[in-house]
């Protein structure tokens, strides 16, 4: 992952391949990404620590939970 000059970042669950050891340091990597992060994930605790703003997709539509 380049993140060089980069200002928004489209992730599609990036940490379903990871070790419990790699994904801390991916979160803190995107943690201090200074872009947009657009990312769909089920992993609570990377949400918990990654973003700032948390929408949910339900068959009612979307809705900000975070």
């Amino acid at each position: 992952m380049i993140l060089d000059q980069c200002e928004i970042l489209i992730l599609d669950e990036p940490t379903r391949n990871f070790s419990p050891l790699t994904t801390p340091v991916l979160c803190r990597a995107l943690t201090a990404f200074d872009g947009v992060i657009i990312s769909i994930s089920h992993d609570r605790r990377y949400l918990h620590e990654v973003a700032t703003t948390v929408y949910e997709l339900t068959s009612d539509g979307l809705t900000k939970i975070k």
